[in-house]
């Protein structure tokens, strides 16, 4: 399927440090800089082809961003099957439901305040969860987050200093497969469906870096006490992910 290469992974190590070589000057000094600039980098790829049965998805990136799965995700050799939990359950299932992504210490994953893209290719039947996050609400240091509400995907880049959040403008919970894919600068968010230019909005969104993990599926933290709220307070999303895709620069 769509794999990050060995010269991608190479590529993302040295964008990450961010050393830019230069040769000697003429009197010898070193005339070695580090660059205030990175390049674009894929910094997470999971293709999520692992078979059924696997507990761990591997990061293609190759920077070692490896996600867990959870118990209630299914693994179908091309893409995870995440199942659908009725508000009347009223019970909270954690990393059960969910592919989860550990936080990276070098800030690789989150998005800073710099460029940010996000890409998954997904689908859906229903009209309400979050498909991708990282951190929620009240997460101190930002969040990042995909839902559907009405089957109308959008994404939100959330700091403690700015907000930006658009839609698809049409439902897209028709049981196809789509590519959403949302580009985040200092200056503006914007969406593409299907390779195609969707949305944007014009605003500052700060800096976004928060030690939670992405989650695939649904929060991590959520209250499932108030049987009159029930799992809709975790935003549990059922349907397909065939892969998500983060570049950092």
């Amino acid at each position: 399927m769509r794999r990050a290469g060995p010269a991608l992974a190479a590529l993302g190590a040295a964008a990450l440090c961010g050393l830019v070589l230069a040769a000697p000057t003429a009197n010898g000094q070193d005339a070695r800089a580090v660059s205030a600039r990175l390049a674009p980098v894929t910094t997470l790829a999971l293709e999520l082809d692992e078979p059924a049965g696997s507990t761990v998805a591997a990061d293609s990136s190759g920077l070692g961003h490896d996600a867990a799965i959870g118990s209630h995700v299914r693994m179908r050799g091309g893409y995870a099957t995440i199942d659908r939990h009725s508000p009347d359950e009223g019970i909270y299932y954690g990393t059960d439901h969910l592919i989860t992504v550990p936080d990276a210490a070098d800030g690789s994953l989150d998005p800073g305040a710099g460029s940010f893209t996000v890409e998954i290719r997904y689908r859906s039947t229903v009209k309400f969860g979050n498909v991708i996050q990282k951190g929620q609400a009240k997460t101190a240091g930002g969040q990042v987050k995909f839902q559907q509400p009405k089957g109308v995907i959008s994404c939100m880049f959330k700091s403690p200093s700015g907000q930006a959040a658009i839609g698809s403008k049409t439902p897209l919970n028709d049981g196809q497969w789509h590519v959403v894919r949302c580009e985040r600068t200092s200056t503006q968010v914007t969406m593409y469906v299907d390779g195609e230019f969707r949305n944007r909005i014009r605003k500052n969104t700060g800096t976004i870096d928060n030690n939670k993990p992405w989650t695939i599926g649904g929060k991590l933290d959520c209250d499932t006490s108030d049987p009159t709220v029930g799992a809709d307070s975790c935003d549990y999303f059922a349907g397909d992910v065939d892969y998500v895709r983060l570049v950092k620069g």
